[in-house]
């Protein structure tokens, strides 16, 4: 698998792309790589130039958290095309971009990263040893692209079970939501509060009286319609 998406580059190029625009642009490399190894926050290898014993590479790259990792997570299953190409085993080839999508690198992205080490008394950085590291790292992940997910923390059996375990993705527009009763509250109680008693009847017995009732008697009935009106 090689790995070509954004734009049909392939993982080598776009790691070369990305640690140019770092300011790690790659110049000449010496040497024969061995032992290159990927796990997480560092990649390892010895290159061998002629001198009496090989030189030691080092590559650090911060790994993500938990939680980044679960945001990570979410950010590709949330993709339908990238879901199903998890499910299938392969890494999606704009993994970077669903990374991104969540906030998160998966491609060095400066400020600090990566950490490029070679114990050669050469100064340049990269030096011709990190070079030829470089060179076949990016070679190693088109050929394997979880090495990626591995060096920052969470390798392909990881990933892919993390994928197939979890929990569906959430649509993000599901047509209208089923009607579980949610909002059938049944008929509600009367809770308007009882009307206070007339005032008309604080005013105790008029002399005046109407058809032989009293004044207050003939107006309590309407002043408590007006009240509950």
């Amino acid at each position: 698998m090689t790995g070509a998406g954004n734009g049909g580059r392939t993982w080598a190029a776009r790691l070369d792309a990305r640690l140019a625009g770092l300011g790690y642009a790659r110049g000449p490399a010496s040497g024969r790589v061995t032992g290159l190894a990927v796990e997480p926050g560092l990649v390892t290898a010895r290159v061998r130039d002629g001198a009496p014993t090989p030189w030691t590479v080092r590559i650090e790259l911060p790994v993500l958290t938990d939680a980044e990792w679960r945001r990570a997570e979410r950010a590709l299953v949330a993709d339908s095309d990238a879901r199903e190409q998890l499910l299938d085993g392969e890494l999606p080839p704009d993994a970077d971009a669903l990374f991104a999508r969540a906030g998160l690198p998966l491609l060095p992205a400066g400020d600090g990263e990566p950490v490029l080490e070679c114990d050669c008394p050469d100064w340049a950085l990269p030096c011709a040893h990190l070079t030829a590291v470089l060179a076949a790292l990016g070679a190693a992940i088109d050929d394997e692209p979880f090495l990626l997910t591995t060096w920052r923390g969470r390798d392909r059996r990881a990933v892919l079970d993390a994928v197939r375990n979890g929990p569906p993705p959430v649509p993000l527009d599901d047509g209208p939501a089923p009607d579980d009763g949610f909002w059938d509250c049944g008929d509600l109680p009367d809770r308007r509060p009882a009307a206070p008693a007339p005032a008309v009847a604080e005013l105790g017995r008029p002399a005046v009286s109407v058809r032989g009732r009293t004044l207050t008697d003939t107006l309590a009935p309407a002043y408590e319609a007006f009240l509950t009106w």
